[in-house]
């Protein structure tokens, strides 16, 4: 005869209790992962007018058939799974799931916390009060994703074209004072949308392309050879005088 294990029966009850919370308290997509490798479902967050922010926070539930304490619960888990939530490169959602009296809890998993137990395993703390899954949980929740910016590198690219466009056509000649600090102010506002730049594409390479990299490298090389240009036209017309 095929048995259904208390154990799956209550991984289960939690795992669907946790998607109908999410979803239900929330209003947010909550998907269930047919392959589990440490990881049992994703939240999709939604703004305000329920449209895909396009960001997604991974959860792991741990179910518990009752919780008997009124002020937190210590989840233990591996080290192996601390150290794989961590290399995530997506924010990591610890889910406790209480049955007997259907609430949800949770706590984000983060790289720099120590979760050292004192023994083999490694735990994360729930506090009971301040982490339960209420509708004002969804600003720490958006606050958990990639940086509103990481989004925006193309307005990052389009303000360096403008730039070096605008230094490209810089005269290189006969430069004065007033000429001078006009080039350097542009060509410092380039290296800090560069920066912003190399910030982003470290951070989040699947935002930008071969050519988009590329294109990065040739508009460098562009104000650079403008900006070396400038400074020894300035230096010849000053030792000129």
């Amino acid at each position: 005869m095929m048995e259904y294990l208390k154990r799956s029966v209550n991984g289960d009850a939690g795992e669907y209790l946790a998607a109908h919370r999410f979803t239900r308290v929330l209003g947010w997509p909550y998907r269930m992962l047919d392959v589990d490798l440490g990881v049992d479902g994703e939240i999709e967050i939604l703004d305000a007018n329920g449209t895909s922010t396009s960001d997604i926070i991974k959860v792991q539930v741990k179910t518990f058939e009752s919780i008997s304490s009124e002020e937190s619960k210590g989840i233990y888990v591996t080290d192996k799974h601390i150290k794989y939530w961590k290399r995530f490169c997506l924010p990591i959602i610890m889910v406790c799931v209480d049955l007997s009296k259907g609430k949800v809890y949770w706590k984000a998993v983060t790289a720099t916390e120590c979760y050292q137990s004192g023994g083999a395993s490694q735990v994360v703390s729930i506090d009971l009060q301040a982490d339960e899954l209420t509708p004002g949980c969804a600003a720490r929740l958006k606050e958990l994703v990639s940086p509103a910016d990481s989004k925006n590198i193309e307005s990052v690219l389009d303000s360096m074209r403008r730039l070096c466009g605008s230094i490209r056509n810089q005269n290189d000649e006969c430069v004065d004072d007033e000429q001078l600090i006009r080039v350097q102010n542009l060509v410092d506002k380039f290296e800090s949308e560069a920066r912003k730049f190399d910030e982003l594409a470290h951070h989040f390479p699947w935002r930008c392309g071969v050519l988009t990299r590329r294109e990065v490298e040739l508009m460098r090389f562009v104000v650079t050879q403008v900006d070396n240009k400038v400074g020894v036209s300035y230096n010849n017309t000053v030792e000129g005088m």
